[in-house]
């Protein structure tokens, strides 16, 4: 919605999401849901204008807070930032493509718990329901991948309704693994309980390497290759700092399934250090990095001009190999069959062409002949084949 020039970035705290999280969270024994204490309120921005919005909720646990553009998951970066636990959204640099509807929801953990135990277990604890609603469930069921996987190949283990407490055992090392919760009763399951992510022990994942490329005077593109196996990392920190302005600088958190992402609106012709780390639940691997000047989109361009030059200096050379090699296996075989006949030959291979008929040298010699002294050339008439372009090109005396 547009008006007076400006642009109108609505957001909302999800009421109806808060009310089904109450209802699912209920079954798994929360003792408070979330409620919300500040909503975001609607603004108007110019184009290249800020906008913040703020959204605070309670409940216990502590609830967790997410953010929705137009529906969907929003993922920051680039000029959207979410900081202070997801409390405040920031948009700077607003551009057409920000203007959408923003939704804040409130979520806690349904009381699931999950405590790595060792390099291949993990402990998943929640907390009992009430007593009226204990009395209709039949038993749990937890729901474990590993993170990255795809749902069908999920891991399922069911619990009886009695216990609250399960250990997860033969799990890979250091790897990250997502899991939620549901209660059955004799009606179906329960909503799910908030996906939690844990990583057993051994260890932080292993630095990756990566690459860059200059897309323009202010962007820059990274990408790099993720492991082969899923789970062995959660997420990835790319960071940027100016060199030549140490006041350029910012972070990205990437998830775990993305491996390229573009830092763009930055100072022109300035040079960055790029640092990639990627981390898991016990830690952070030992940062990549790179230094990358901006400089390099106008020396691209330059190369790309002197290699096509490059490019095509090398294909002559090639035609003129060919086409001489070609003319000398002719002549040869001609010198054999004819060879009774050479003066006859000769004479008919160094007659003046009809269009140079009356153009002789100082003593009788032929043009041709002038020609390919003075072009250093000592090979036989097929040079002459392939310097005519130059002499076709010339006009014939008026």
């Amino acid at each position: 919605m547009r008006g007076n020039g400006g642009m109108c970035l609505r957001s909302y705290g999800d009421r109806a999401a808060e009310s089904r999280q109450h209802l699912s969270v209920r079954l798994a024994g929360v003792k408070a849901p979330p409620e919300f204490v500040q909503w975001p309120q609607s603004v108007s921005r110019p184009t290249g204008g800020s906008a913040v919005f703020s959204c605070t909720a309670t409940g216990v646990p502590e609830p967790h807070l997410i953010w929705l553009k137009n529906g969907k998951l929003l993922i920051p970066g680039g000029n959207v930032k979410l900081t202070n636990g997801n409390t405040t959204l920031a948009i700077t640099r607003i551009t057409p493509e920000d203007e959408a509807i923003y939704q804040c929801i409130a979520e806690n953990t349904a009381g699931l718990q999950a405590t790595p135990l060792s390099s291949s277990s993990l402990q998943l604890s929640w907390d009992q329901p009430e007593e009226r609603v204990s009395q209709q469930i039949i038993g749990y069921v937890l729901h474990i991948r590993r993170l990255g996987e795809p749902d069908s190949v999920e891991l399922q283990e069911a619990v009886s309704k009695t216990t609250f407490t399960h250990d997860l055992n033969n799990l890979d090392t250091a790897t990250t693994y997502s899991i939620y919760l549901k209660a059955y009763t004799a009606l179906g399951s329960s909503q799910q309980s908030r996906t939690v992510m844990a990583t057993t022990l051994g260890g932080v994942p292993d630095p990756l390497s990566f690459f860059t490329k200059v897309l323009n005077q202010t962007a820059i593109q990274v990408y790099w290759e993720l492991p082969s196996k899923p789970g062995k990392l959660e997420g990835l920190k790319l960071s940027y700092n100016g060199v030549s302005n140490p006041d350029i600088q910012g972070q990205e958190i990437v998830p775990a399934h993305i491996n390229t992402h573009t830092i763009s609106h930055l100072e022109p012709e300035g040079l960055y250090k790029i640092q990639l780390a990627a981390f898991n639940g016990n830690g952070e691997s030992r940062s990549s990095s790179r230094l990358v000047s901006l400089s390099e989109a106008g020396a691209s361009e330059a190369a790309a001009t002197c290699n096509c030059d490059r490019s095509s200096n090398s294909t002559s050379a090639l035609l003129v190999g060919v086409h001489s090699g070609l003319a000398c296996i002719l002549c040869f075989l001609l010198f054999i069959l004819l060879g009774y006949r050479r003066s006859f030959f000769c004479r008919k291979t160094w007659t003046a062409p009809p269009t140079m008929n009356g153009a002789r040298g100082s003593k009788g010699h032929m043009p041709e002949s002038m020609e390919l002294r003075q072009a250093g050339d000592t090979t036989s008439p097929p040079v002459i084949l392939m310097i005519e372009p130059t002499v076709a090109a010339q006009t014939g005396p008026g």
